[in-house]
C-alpha cells in the first residue's frame, strides 16, 4: 500500500503544480494582451480556408514599401474605422504618385469594392493560432478569468491550508498525509 500512497501522493502535488502554471501562463496572457494586443480574434470566414472564425493571428508591423502580392495585411474598414478587416493582398496599383492594396478575402469570390492606401495598412499576419482566439475570448469573460485564474489560485490555498493543518496535526495524521505532506518538500 505505500507506493499507492507515494503514487496518489506525487499526482496530486503534480497537479497542483500543473494548476498553478496554468493560471501563471493564463495572467500573463490577460496582461500581455491588455498591454500589447498581440493576438487578434478573427471573427467572419472571409479568409477561409487559411483563417477562420476563432482562430487568433499575431499582428506583425508591415512596412509598406515591402508590401507584395500574396501577403495577408489587416488594415482599417474604410467604410467602419473600429473594424480591422484582415484580407490579401491580389494586387499593388500606383495612381496619382501613391501605392494601393488592391485585397481580397480567401473566400471571396471578387476584390475589395476599395483599395487601400499602403501606407494605411496596420500590419501583416505573421502567424495564425487555430482556435486560439476562443480560448482568448473566453478568458476575456467573467467566467473565464473565474475559471481559468481565480479558482486555481484557490486551489493553491487550498492546499496550502491542508498542508499546514496536516503539518499542525504533527505525527498522528496518516501515512497517506505525511507522504502528501513530504513529498511537496521534495
Amino acid at each position: 500500500m505505500r507506493l499507492l500512497d507515494k503514487i496518489i501522493s506525487w499526482s496530486l502535488y503534480a497537479a497542483v503544480i500543473g494548476i498553478i502554471i496554468f493560471a501563471l501562463g493564463a495572467n500573463f496572457l490577460i496582461i500581455v494582451q491588455a498591454i500589447f494586443s498581440p493576438l487578434s480574434v478573427v471573427q467572419g470566414n472571409s479568409m477561409s480556408p487559411v483563417i477562420k472564425t476563432g482562430d487568433a493571428v499575431y499582428i506583425t508591423s508591415a512596412d509598406s514599401s515591402r508590401l507584395s502580392v500574396g501577403d495577408i495585411v489587416v488594415f482599417n474598414d474604410p467604410e467602419n474605422p473600429r473594424r480591422s478587416i484582415v484580407h490579401r493582398v491580389v494586387g499593388l496599383e500606383e495612381s496619382d504618385g501613391s501605392v494601393y492594396a488592391v485585397t481580397r478575402g480567401d473566400a471571396n469570390a471578387v476584390n475589395d469594392p476599395f483599395m487601400i492606401p499602403v501606407n494605411r495598412v496596420s500590419g501583416k499576419v505573421g502567424m495564425i493560432l487555430p482556435k486560439a482566439g476562443l480560448f482568448l475570448s473566453f478568458l476575456s469573460t467573467p467566467s473565464g478569468f473565474i475559471l481559468c485564474v481565480l479558482c486555481p489560485f484557490g486551489v493553491l490555498l487550498l492546499y496550502l491550508m491542508v498542508k499546514w493543518r496536516l503539518e499542525k496535526a504533527g505525527t498522528g495524521a496518516s501515512f497517506l498525509t505525511r507522504e502528501l505532506i513530504r513529498g511537496s518538500r521534495t
